[in-house]
């Protein structure tokens, strides 16, 4: 482990605009470069190593499924001798595809499930992907535990490719990257032929996840420039949560979401001793080793820009009083601190953050205003609120009602 980058001053978030030799980030070319060395690092200090593509090579094949009523796409992966397979399920509108293919949302999602709200067992399409079906939008159910099982025995499909060597740093990928990895297979396979044969655009995709799943599609949406809007949900540290802040006994005002005047916040944090801990398989190798959370070259702010470019979009989500563990407030930094990238490629409209009153979840509420963003920003439709619809998606229970209370990291981002 290599330390190739300046470490942040004490109070301050590691810079996310200056290259590694000490020069300014000023222009695109600049942030090319830059957002090149972040990824160098986040591979090294917290996720690992995404696998070369060009070692692979990849088929698929379809066949539907009479029990969900959906069409199992089945990928293989080979690469240097090894060959691995996962399924996801997808599911298509009832109307007619548009000229060009349906846009799509691939939710981190078993097929088979429990349902968070009735807790009886489900065969099928979640709401949010049924929603997605009705406004127009095929989808993808992604059962990420066939590529990596959730656990440390570093089990499924990724592994099976690229087994984890504890002798070799460079090989001990974390869990999270493995599914971010499955995602990248999800739009190559529709690249080579499986978009055309379901009528699907390979280009106008939504990737979305809650909790653990919303750290890997935040993931996924750093490593793959081709995902054109990023929806992490309720991803706390690992996630979208920056690592230096701490929001454990703060009180907020909570009435523009319909809540109290005075909210305490009385959970603490996901300490980082956790991650590396019971959930340190979620890392790479490297990560496990930091003697703390100071020690990181990176912070979460840079993980969201990570998620910028002109035709991109990035939508956070996220609850306040259901997520104490996960820190909104941190994760509304990375939101905020991440915005200087965007408005240098010209694309500051396109960061976004949603924050619902309660629920671990990508709420019904929060699938309208994402899908009703999406139909402007990814199919051209015209809405005569949509400068509305973006007001109510920019973090406004902190940027705007609790400005007075905020970690002093956000100084330089109040707006």
């Amino acid at each position: 482990m290599t330390n190739r980058t300046q470490q942040s001053e004490t109070g301050k978030l590691p810079e996310l605009l200056r290259l590694e030799n000490g020069d300014s980030v000023n222009t695109t070319e600049d942030w090319k470069r830059r957002r090149t060395e972040l990824l160098r690092l986040y591979s090294e200090y917290v996720y690992g190593c995404m696998p070369e593509k060009e070692k692979e090579t990849l088929n698929w094949n379809l066949r539907e499924d009479p029990e969900t009523g959906g069409t199992l796409m089945t990928i293989t992966v080979s690469s240097e001798g090894r060959s691995a397979s996962f399924s996801v399920l997808a599911g298509l509108p009832a109307r007619e595809a548009p000229e060009g293919g349906f846009p799509f949302f691939i939710e981190y999602w078993p097929w088979h499930y429990q349902n968070w709200f009735t807790k009886e067992w489900v065969t099928g399409f979640s709401d949010n992907c049924k929603y997605a079906m009705e406004r127009g939008y095929a989808c993808f159910q992604y059962d990420c535990g066939q590529v990596s099982a959730d656990n440390e025995t570093r089990t499924g499909a990724f592994f099976t490719l690229y087994p984890y060597e504890k002798d070799n740093p460079t090989e001990q990928r974390g869990v999270l990257l493995a599914w971010a990895w499955g995602v990248s297979k999800i739009l190559d396979a529709l690249e080579a032929g499986a978009g055309k044969k379901l009528g699907i655009n390979p280009a106008l995709s939504l990737v979305g996840g809650v909790s653990r799943y919303g750290k890997s599609a935040a993931v996924a949406g750093a490593y793959d420039e081709r995902i054109r809007v990023t929806v992490p949900s309720c991803s706390g540290a690992g996630g979208t949560a920056v690592f230096r802040t701490d929001n454990h006994g703060k009180t907020y005002d909570l009435t523009s979401l319909g809540g109290p005047v005075q909210w305490t916040n009385e959970s603490v944090n996901e300490p980082f001793s956790n991650l590396q801990g019971g959930e340190g398989y979620w890392f790479c190798g490297n990560f496990t080793r930091l003697a703390s959370a100071e020690a990181l070259p990176v912070d979460q702010h840079m993980l969201c820009a990570l998620a910028a470019g002109r035709e991109r979009h990035l939508i956070l989500v996220t609850g306040i009083v259901s997520e104490g563990w996960n820190n909104t407030e941190g994760q509304c930094l990375a939101y905020a601190a991440s915005q200087p990238v965007w408005d240098l490629l010209g694309c500051g409209e396109q960061n976004n953050m949603i924050i619902h009153l309660d629920g671990h979840a990508i709420l019904h509420t929060d699938m309208e205003m994402i899908l009703d963003y999406c139909d402007v920003c990814l199919t051209g439709k015209q809405r005569a609120d949509f400068r509305m619809l973006q007001d109510k998606m920019r973090g406004n229970l902190f940027l705007q009602d609790n400005r007075d209370r905020l970690d002093p990291l956000f100084g330089p981002y109040l707006r």
